[in-house]
């Protein structure tokens, strides 16, 4: 009888579920790769190349090639299993299983006399003081046990597991163009303002514009057969800077004006000396004129600035002379 409650006890307990609570660690880095792959999805591309005055559009149609690169390392999976009554459980068993233990053990300790202040209906005189303490030592002890030893088990149940296994992240990504081939079409200058460009074809993948084409036309994005056209950044900024410098630049030099515009607007004067300057990186470009202009034009703005007058001085308030 007491192994099959024993059997039941181990099993009530066994099967009562836990706290679980999990954290990931990351380990030391195994091993640093790189994996390349090709997308499979053409598509045009264009590129942008100045001889003053002409700008050059070289298209091209080209696979799209994935660069990642991966970092492989160790993770560590911790498991914590916890029982929040466990700790109680011991404790509380541990008190009533010792006092009842001493009760029952001790139990010679106390008077065998019938207690005799004390008769039933039958005529029989109250319990001992021997049997009140052995009954009150099996009550407790049948209390404390079961919950010392299921506090026990829940304890011994919990802990940390640790699970080692590999990881792996990928820390940067980049997607270029790759394997280029010409490509040859119509090509649609889309984006601006106003009634669009007739269309234009390229002949063996390249598209020329003269400055005073760009000048008359208003776009801002290209299309081939129809096909939006990819600009890398320098491309599309060295794009811009033609279409700018062909305007600044055909406009007639004009030193009279540039000079009254100095003195009334410097500073917009500076910003198109900035923008003349930035023009020197296109190449051919003619430059030279205007920028000694400009030059001018502000040098002599700036000495015919009138110096300020000194203030006069305050007059003297009565009673303050010396």
């Amino acid at each position: 009888m007491k192994r099959w409650v024993a059997s039941v006890l181990m099993l009530a307990v066994g099967c009562t579920p836990l706290d679980v609570e999990r954290r990931t660690e990351r380990g030391p880095v195994l091993r640093t790769y790189v994996q390349e792959s090709q997308l499979g999805e053409r598509m045009p591309f264009a590129s942008a190349e100045v001889d003053w005055p002409r700008l050059s559009l070289r298209f091209s149609t080209a696979d799209i090639c994935r660069t990642e690169q991966h970092v492989e390392y160790t993770e560590n999976l911790i498991s914590t299993h916890s029982s929040p009554g466990a700790a109680g459980a011991v404790s509380s068993g541990g008190v009533l299983t010792g006092i009842g233990g001493f009760l029952v053990l001790g139990r010679t300790l106390f008077s065998n006399t019938p207690d005799r202040d004390g008769i039933d209906r039958d005529g029989h005189y109250g319990p001992s003081s021997r049997k009140v303490a052995t009954t009150w030592g099996v009550v407790l002890l049948s209390v404390g046990v079961p919950a010392l030893v299921a506090g026990l088990i829940q304890l011994h149940r919990g802990g940390e597991t640790k699970e080692t296994r590999k990881a792996d992240e990928m820390v940067a990504l980049r997607e270029v163009p790759c394997q280029p081939e010409p490509a040859d079409g119509v090509v649609e200058l889309t984006g601006g303002k106003g009634e669009p460009p007739a269309p234009r074809s390229t002949e063996n993948g390249v598209l020329v514009l003269d400055a005073e084409v760009v000048r008359a036309s208003s776009f801002k994005g290209l299309k081939l057969d129809g096909a939006p056209v990819l600009l890398e950044e320098d491309d599309r900024a060295r794009m811009e800077l033609f279409r700018t410098c062909a305007v600044l630049l055909s406009a007639p030099v004009d030193v009279e004006a540039l000079a009254v515009e100095a003195k009334q607007q410097p500073e917009k004067l500076r910003r198109k000396r900035e923008l003349v300057r930035a023009c020197n990186t296109l190449p051919g470009a003619p430059t030279g004129p205007l920028l000694d202009a400009l030059d001018s034009a502000l040098s002599m703005g700036i000495r015919e600035v009138p110096e300020a007058e000194p203030p006069p001085p305050s007059p003297a308030l009565p009673g303050t002379e010396l």
